[in-house]
């Protein structure tokens, strides 16, 4: 839980606290409803508008030296030390800077580690803490991670320092899209506290609102943070409060399914609800629709059943199949119902059906994914791996095929459990052309856009939808591009391709901040060029089907006063082929591979291996 204390701003906008006052401040009482609604965290601002909420000798603006020596930090510190319950900071770190110009400061001022080093060493253990989300430099987010760890090596830094240097992410509401994530991570999320029109009877059915959300984001691995926001005089809004007594409730009878879970073992989403694991526990949280037929129904032949929750349903396992059968009243009232089933062997991520492919490529890999990019406004989806299960007799080698832009990379490919390192530097040239008759249409653009990198990974224009309201797609002669640009502005390029046949073509594109690549409507590319990068031009893999083809690049400037793109076929078509033999052939008859690249910034950066295929083989040739 976090807590929010009220800013009020003056006709200037400048942030103030002259109408907030302590007066009804109570940290046991905020710390004692933390515990009651279930909550194991409760964060606190250090600062809250100009004023800063502890006893620092850095500013005489401090609740300490106003509110008659009161030092909030350390009230609460004390009230949750008492309670046995962890407790985390927020602090805002101001830099001053041009909003459309990288950041100048290479380490953090001498202030900002006063500041840190006096909360980190004055209250006692500190399990989190987060920051503003302004930008940073690289150097700047890594003397703040390490300067974090070296006062307290157990608190965990959030993704606000920058620069994908953090121990867990936290996400907002655009980036949560039902996939699992390869860092650890918490959704943000608000009470709905409206004290004007909003009757105390109604508080069951947000909370309600809330605890589904909460059961979706654990089911795919992550933690749940609930913003308490505090009235003038320092007291819980009323309405929040009763929010959170009933999630408490909830909490307290079904707990189990929720602290020290696993996310979901399956990899769809069911309408009927959710699920979390533990062990050799299964909870179903009936947090969806009711079954059309009232029957939740599951395949699972490695797993015997032991018992079932028998309260809300009857379950039955005959042939490997799960059959639950739901009574309507489970999924009426204003409670979520969950059901336990217990199995005699402890559950795994459920496989993916096996691929049939010679060639193992980004089309029909599961991707995996983190949180990556520089500050707030560049956040997004990064993929950091590409994963394949699949069925091969006799595996002995396998070829990696990439473009001039994979060349020098190292690899970390895993294969069935075993790890095998590979630079790319070794591959046969194998020069090919493109297919007679294939042509390059009119090429688009559109734009600008204000608006941060995140984006769907689809994308559904044409010339009569252009992708940004109230602009439409002009066409240009040129392929390559420079124009004036401000901050958090994107572009739309749109090319169209005609194939005489199925093939794959290599194309150049180049973008300033950010670039993301869609053909035929889906992401096949994206990234963040490197911090401080005002150009790159990189070789694209594309796999054209026979007929019309689209390609819309999207063109991300952060902090350059120009932006700039390249989309234009390459010259150079050649495909490198190295080879890797596996120590022995393997027998199995289904596996599992990953790959990534190693060396680079930060584990979430983006792996960057869109282009890179393998194939199978069963000799080594």
């Amino acid at each position: 839980m976090k807590i929010i204390f009220p800013v009020q701003k003056n006709q200037k906008g400048k942030a103030t606290n002259d109408e907030f006052n302590f007066a009804g401040f109570n940290a046991d009482s905020i710390v004692s409803l933390a515990v009651k609604s279930g909550m194991r965290t409760v964060i606190a601002p250090a600062k809250t508008g100009n004023m800063y909420l502890f006893n620092t000798s850095t500013d005489t603006n401090s609740c300490y030296h106003k509110y008659n020596h009161r030092d909030i930090i350390k009230e609460l510190s004390v009230a949750c030390a008492k309670r046995k319950i962890q407790f985390g900071l927020y602090l805002p770190i101001s830099v001053k800077q041009d909003n459309n110009s990288y950041p100048t400061s290479e380490k953090l001022n001498e202030l900002g580690k006063k500041r840190i080093t006096e909360l980190l060493t004055k209250y006692g253990k500190i399990s989190e803490i987060s920051f503003d989300m302004i930008a940073r430099t690289p150097e700047e987010s890594k003397e703040l991670y390490s300067l974090i760890h070296k006062l307290q090596p157990e608190c965990m830094v959030s993704s606000d320092a920058g620069n994908g240097q953090y121990d867990f992410c936290n996400v907002l509401k655009y980036h949560f899209q039902k996939d699992f994530l390869e860092c650890k991570w918490r959704y943000d999320s608000s009470l709905s506290s409206n004290t004007l029109s909003i009757e105390i009877d109604n508080a069951q059915s947000d909370a309600k609102k809330i605890i589904h959300k909460m059961t979706d984001v654990v089911s795919y691995g992550g933690g749940f943070l609930l913003n308490l926001h505090l009235e003038n005089n320092g007291t819980i809004n009323e309405y929040d409060k009763e929010i959170m007594d009933n999630i408490g409730r909830w909490l307290k009878e079904n707990g189990h399914a929720i602290y020290n879970t696993e996310h979901s073992p399956f990899i769809e989403d069911f309408e009927w609800g959710t699920v979390t694991r533990k062990g050799n526990m299964l909870y179903f949280i009936l947090s969806g629709k009711y079954p059309k037929d009232g029957r939740i129904k599951l395949y699972m032949p490695e797993y015997e059943l032991e018992k079932a929750d028998g309260k809300l349903a009857t379950c039955i396992q005959k042939n490997g199949l799960i059959d639950i059968a739901i009574p309507a009243s489970a999924y009426k009232g204003k409670n979520i119902n969950v059901l336990t089933l217990k199995f005699k062997q402890n559950i795994e991520d459920q496989k993916p059906e096996p691929i049939r492919a010679i060639t193992l490529k980004q089309n029909n890999s599961n991707p995996l994914y983190s949180i990556s990019g520089f500050d707030f406004n560049s956040t997004y989806k990064s993929t950091v791996k590409y994963s394949w299960y699949f069925e091969q007799l006799m595996l002995k080698q396998l070829e990696l095929l990439y473009t001039e832009q994979e060349t020098g990379k190292n690899l970390e490919i895993e294969l069935d459990g075993k790890t095998y390192n590979v630079t790319l530097n070794n591959g046969k040239p194998s020069p090919r052309q493109t297919t007679n008759g294939t042509v390059w249409g009119k090429q688009y653009i559109c734009g600008p856009e204000k608006k941060i990198f995140h984006a769907p990974q689809t994308i559904d224009t044409d010339m009569e939808n252009p992708p940004i309201e109230k602009h439409m797609w002009r066409e240009t002669s040129a392929e390559k591009q420079t124009f004036p640009a401000s901050a958090n502005e994107t572009y739309y390029v749109m090319q169209y391709i005609e194939s005489p046949r199925e093939q794959n073509i290599i194309i150049e594109a180049g973008a300033g901040n950010g670039i993301e690549i869609y053909l035929n409507g889906k992401s096949i590319m994206k990234h963040l060029n490197p911090y401080g990068c005002g150009f790159r031009m990189e070789k694209v893999l594309v796999h054209l089907e026979k007929g019309n083809n689209q390609i819309v690049m999207r063109v991300y400037n952060r902090f350059e006063k120009e932006i700039s793109y390249i989309l234009r076929p390459s010259e150079n078509q050649t495909i490198y082929k190295q080879e890797l033999t596996l120590p022995e052939m393997s027998k199995k008859k289904n596996h599992k591979l990953t790959v990534r690249q190693t060396g680079l910034t930060s584990e979430h950066d983006d792996t960057g291996l869109s282009n890179l295929r393998i194939r199978l083989r069963r000799i080594a040739l």
